[in-house]
């Protein structure tokens, strides 16, 4: 699904499946799936063959599922991984039906088997060092790449073999990049956190480029990014107050087409989903509203969907499940978001699994 020689075949699905458009505006409900009150919970999900989403725990001991059939949650089946300090962010689908969590604290990787409800973290060492990525996505060979965020080097994980891989240098620095997208042509760009350009990792010849995609060089710009139908990939403003729009043909990046005032604020959003309609959606971190952002037109939509508390950082990273919902998840919000995009059409569970789609 994810070999550059497919994109023609399932751009011509998207762009069919958002032709269908919608049968009635969005709505969200964020009351009916609730979990513990804590902070700093989980930070990013992951759809499994078996049709449920699995979030990657942050500061929590356990994995939290969530049943999309039937709008519950399990924080009791997957636990046992250690208490606080920020472990995971991020996991990605490996072409073995596990979930690889990302070490952003943690020495090791996290492997979530759907198949069996259990979790590993002891088989694949990392560094302990702090902060190292953020994130990750699969390439077309298979192996994961971890995006850097304080860390120098790419994290490369092959989950053929259990083994991981730090040559791919980049430079120091905190808060590098934040997530990261698969594009069509098979090279994985890393979203500008903090850092002043977009990080191009070219898995076919194990290379990272870090110069050639300037952005502005503020902090904590854009967290995730999303691929739409059109080949261009959409960073999700934190506090950019724009949308990141990156050429990935082109080999350019646009902060200044979907700049609104209504973006504009700290902390606003992180990380989003492809709903097959074609639009965007955002996760409320601490904006008050879903951000539906709109590839067709280049336009955004801040009014349509309210969420709670802009003081609380709620959902980080959302997850499109096989009924069509979008599935936020929470960070210190005590409940799962739940939003229905209200699309006519439908994506297979081959799309929705795969990973140009299928990953924070």
């Amino acid at each position: 699904m994810i070999q550059p020689d497919n994109w023609e075949t399932l751009q011509a699905f998207l762009y069919l499946q958002a032709a269908r458009g919608v049968t009635a505006a969005p709505t969200a409900d964020y009351d009916s799936i609730g979990v513990p009150a804590n902070p700093n919970k989980w930070l990013g999900g992951v759809l499994a063959p078996n049709g449920k989403i699995y979030a990657i725990p942050c500061n929590r001991p356990n994995v939290l599922i969530i049943d999309p059939a039937t709008d519950t949650a399990d924080v009791d089946t997957i636990t046992d991984l250690g208490g606080l300090g920020t472990k995971w962010i991020g996991g990605v689908l490996a072409p073995n039906g596990k979930i690889y969590g990302i070490p952003f604290n943690d020495d090791h990787v996290l492997i979530i088997d759907p198949a069996t409800d259990t979790a590993d973290i002891a088989s694949i060492s990392v560094s302990g060092d702090l902060g190292k990525w953020q994130g990750g996505v699969l390439a077309p060979n298979g192996k994961i790449y971890g995006i850097p965020c304080d860390a120098e080097s790419v994290l490369v994980i092959d989950p053929a073999t259990g083994t991981t891989d730090t040559s791919i240098t980049v430079p120091a620095g905190a808060q590098k990049w934040h997530g990261g997208v698969l594009a069509p042509n098979g090279k994985i760009y890393g979203i500008p956190w903090s850092y002043d350009h977009v990080l191009v990792i070219d898995p076919a010849t194990g290379t990272a480029d870090y110069t050639s995609i300037a952005v502005p060089g503020d902090g904590n710009k854009w967290v995730g990014g999303v691929l739409a139908p059109n080949g261009k990939i959409y960073g999700i403003p934190r506090s950019a107050g724009s949308v990141l729009i990156i050429d990935p043909v082109a080999g350019t990046a646009d902060w200044t087409t979907i700049s609104d005032a209504t973006l504009s604020g700290t902390d606003m959003w992180s990380a989003g989903a492809l709903s097959p309609d074609g639009r965007i959606y955002g996760m409320p971190r601490n904006a008050t509203s879903v951000l539906i952002i709109d590839p067709a037109t280049n336009t955004v939509d801040t009014t349509t969907i309210t969420v709670g508390d802009p003081s609380t950082p709620k959902w980080v990273g959302g997850v499109l499940a096989l009924n069509g919902r979008i599935y936020g998840i929470p960070r210190d919000a005590s409940s799962v978001l739940v939003i229905d995009p209200k699309a006519a059409g439908a994506f297979t569970a081959s799309v929705a699994l795969c990973g140009y789609f299928n990953k924070f």
